[in-house]
């Protein structure tokens, strides 16, 4: 471990850490847009649902709070090692997708009838409100995958850190260690240096005591060399028969050495043999061992050819998966485009029906809805009449049944434009589309009188003249 990479770690740390920070920032201003820009379409909805204007505006900043306190509170607690359970990713989930059903709601369901399924929803609106609740729930979601990451790897570098810090303190303690280990050493150095000097004069003392002693000896020395010169000569006659005793026995011992050398020639003759007949057992082994490992590579060839034609089958099988994949799907697509083919012939059928139901009634009844058909336009004209029960009553029949009129011409208006007409909301002009329905389907007279205000605007001849 080097100061490098300690380095390195710090700098890793810093980093996750601006990492963290950016990811709660983007978060929270995220969040932040979205209470704004869903504000204004919650209230709405909330408002069309009889929620009185004083408290609805309330509703989606609750909601976005609760969603922000759980982005940031999750975001600080993850720098202290915390990992997000399944009530903090409920709360999430919870919050944006209410979010989301409560500004897509009106896309979703535009005539205001849950069918479960959305039968005619609104792309472009589903679309347009969709993508700021779904960038902050996946934004959440993938949050919490970096601060797990960063945490992470922050405990990884932050463990580098702990190791280069123990690395460091050992070093000291052992350069400490050195040090004092050099100071005992001159110390013992300094007292040893004392020591010789007192030994040098002790030594000197004692020289000059041997060197009286040895005068003393060389006299006696000489004394001694003088009864020895004639012990010598002595000796020396005996040294002579000595000497020729010696050079028989060298004569004897020459002859063993020659034996001796006779012996280990033939012993090196026999070492050779042998380390000869070592080397063949040694290159048989080796040969041995050679052909044993080109075994064991052909066998190792064999298991990896195996295994690529196992990958190959999985891969095959995992292919064919897909495929079969894909015709089921193709096959549930098909499925839905056949249902919605029978709903749209059951609807056309279903007026069909209506039409000749009534047909039935008499001229009478006609002439009746031809003289109810002209209710809108003076119910419009005269805006001053909308006022009081029974003129509020009048206009919701005319309105009924010009709704019902649009929709048997294929020309109705979306419910916002029609409600603008008689100066309503947009839930009112729903409202006044569900009621024609259910009038034409329960209603013949009703009906009756649709269809022949129906015929009278498609007829060239009455258009023209009126």
């Amino acid at each position: 471990m080097t100061a490098e990479d300690a380095d390195k770690a710090r700098k890793a740390i810093a980093d996750l850490e601006r990492i963290e920070r950016l990811v709660t920032t983007v978060l929270v201003i995220l969040g932040v847009g979205g209470l704004i820009f869903t504000a204004v379409n919650v209230t709405v909805f909330a408002k069309e649902h009889h929620v009185h204007w004083a408290i609805a505006w309330m509703l989606d900043p609750l909601v976005s709070v609760s969603l922000l306190a759980a982005l940031f509170i999750d975001g600080k607690l993850s720098t202290h090692g915390y990992r997000p359970g399944g009530w903090p990713f409920a709360l999430r989930w919870f919050a944006g997708l209410a979010t989301w059903l409560m500004n897509c709601w009106g896309s979703l369901y535009p005539d205001a009838v849950f069918t479960g399924w959305p039968d005619r929803p609104d792309p472009a609106g589903l679309l347009l409100h969709s993508v700021i609740p779904v960038l902050v729930i996946f934004l959440a979601e993938a949050g919490a995958g970096y601060r797990k990451f960063a945490v992470s790897r922050k405990t990884i570098h932050l463990n580098t850190l702990s190791d280069w810090k123990d690395q460091e303190e050992a070093r000291r303690e052992a350069d400490a260690d050195e040090a004092r280990r050099r100071a005992e050493a001159e110390r013992a150095d300094q007292e040893a240096e004392r020591k010789r000097a007192a030994d040098l004069a002790a030594e000197e003392k004692r020289a000059a005591i041997e060197a009286q002693k040895a005068r003393d000896l060389a006299d006696a020395e000489a004394r001694r060399i003088r009864a020895e010169s004639e012990a010598e000569a002595r000796r020396a006659a005996q040294a002579r028969a000595d000497a020729e005793a010696r050079r028989k026995a060298d004569a004897e011992d020459e002859e063993r050495r020659r034996v001796a050398a006779a012996e280990e020639a033939r012993a090196a003759k026999e070492a050779r043999e042998l380390q000869a007949r070592i080397d063949a057992e040694n290159a048989e082994r080796a040969a041995r061992l050679a052909a044993e490992a080109k075994a064991h590579e052909a066998e190792l060839e064999r298991q990896r050819i195996l295994a690529e034609a196992q990958a190959t089958a999985m891969r095959t099988q995992a292919e064919a998966a897909a495929e079969a994949e894909r015709l089921r799907a193709e096959a549930q697509i098909k499925a839905e485009e056949e249902t919605r083919e029978e709903r749209r012939k059951a609807a056309e059928a279903r007026r069909a029906a209506t039409a000749e139901t009534a047909a039935i009634p008499s001229a009478e009844t006609t002439a009746k809805a031809r003289k109810l058909s002209a209710v809108p336009q003076t119910r419009t004209a005269e805006p001053d009449d909308v006022r009081g029960a029974e003129a509020k009553r009048k206009q919701i029949e005319a309105a009924t049944f010009e709704a019902a009129v649009l929709v048997l011409l294929d020309a109705a208006p979306t419910r916002k434009e029609f409600a603008a007409r008689y100066g309503r909301g947009e839930t009112w002009g729903r409202d006044r589309y569900a009621d024609a329905d259910k009038a034409m389907a329960e209603d013949a007279d009703f009906a009756a009188r649709v269809l022949a205000e129906a015929e009278r605007r498609t007829d060239p001849a009455t258009a023209h003249s009126a």
